[in-house]
């Protein structure tokens, strides 16, 4: 069927238009734990996809991960420019000469999970009526690199029974403030709560949690990494919302805002817990994470 589906397409509409090429820089990349693409239209904006690899793609080798990364990329084309795309050939930029080749043969390899990533290609290559070229370059000269690169301590995750608890205190949530796709909190039966993303996410209700109007959410949650905490805490009280948080229990610049808007609180854990929180590993392993600091859960509002 895969075949015949290629054989027929040749005579597509859209085929006839394979000189015209997309005017924008388009790059995909995976390292052993994250994945990115990165599209820069000259004079327009630089739309970035990535993440962390859900934990059924970890075990997978690098071709694999490669082509989950084309894949997202292309998804996010024809998700949000389609007409960028449309009758035209669209040249992607990536470092893997062995990704290059299987789709060079239509999308076929001995490794089945690739294989199947190279028909979802296809069929998205058909949906968008658009030509795919690849493009080999350089690691060094890949941009989407960095963004595969980003410290883990960034997309830190609660284990279940760690948010369970916290559902049991203050639940249920509706929202998962700052997370992916990979690390998105799930409710009581196994659903995963609606969230915000840093970068595009197939799965997100929207894309930078500061462009957001919170006040239209309800029962929200956020673990947010360490560094944004300052801005997120006066992001929420802009919003005039509440929401819990999980927080280091330490003395910090944002303390005192903290402290202000409090009500309610708990110590989830004592300093170099290793049973609450997960980062995945360069190798693609899910490790414990360990903060040197206690760690509470805070009940904030800012209404």
């Amino acid at each position: 069927m895969w075949i015949y589906f290629l054989e027929q397409n040749k005579g597509s509409p859209w085929a006839t238009l394979a000189n015209i090429f997309v005017q924008a820089e388009v790059y995909s990349d995976a390292s052993g734990r994250a994945f990115a693409g990165v599209v820069d239209i000259p004079g327009g904006p630089t739309e970035i996809t990535g993440g962390e690899f859900t934990d059924n793609m970890l075990h997978h080798d690098i071709q694999v991960k490669e082509g989950e990364a084309l894949r997202a990329t292309i998804a996010m084309i024809v998700e949000k420019m389609p007409e960028l795309v449309k009758g035209k050939t669209l040249v992607c930029k990536i470092d893997n000469q062995v990704l290059k080749a299987v789709l060079e043969r239509k999308g076929t390899s001995h490794n089945l999970a690739l294989t199947e990533i190279g028909k979802s290609i296809y069929w998205l290559m058909e949906k968008g009526q658009f030509f795919l070229s690849c493009e080999y370059v350089q690691s060094s000269l890949n941009v989407s690199d960095k963004f595969t690169r980003e410290s883990p301590g960034l997309e830190a995750s609660l284990t279940d029974a760690a948010f369970r608890k916290i559902w049991d205190y203050f639940g249920p949530f509706q929202w998962d403030l700052m997370a992916t796709g990979a690390n998105v909190n799930k409710d009581l039966q196994g659903k995963s709560l609606k969230f915000f993303s840093r970068y595009y996410d197939e799965k997100s209700s929207g894309i930078d949690l500061f462009k957001q109007q919170l006040w239209l959410c309800q029962e929200m949650f956020c673990f947010p990494p360490l560094p944004m905490i300052s801005k997120l805490l006066k992001f929420l009280l802009s919003q005039k919302v509440t929401c819990v948080m999980v927080l280091p229990d330490l003395w910090a610049p944002w303390s005192n805002l903290m402290n202000k808007y409090k009500l309610a609180s708990f110590k989830l854990c004592e300093a170099y817990n290793s049973t609450c929180f997960t980062v995945t590993h360069a190798t693609g392993n899910r490790i414990p994470k360990r903060y040197s600091h206690p760690m509470q859960v805070v009940f904030l509002s800012f209404e």
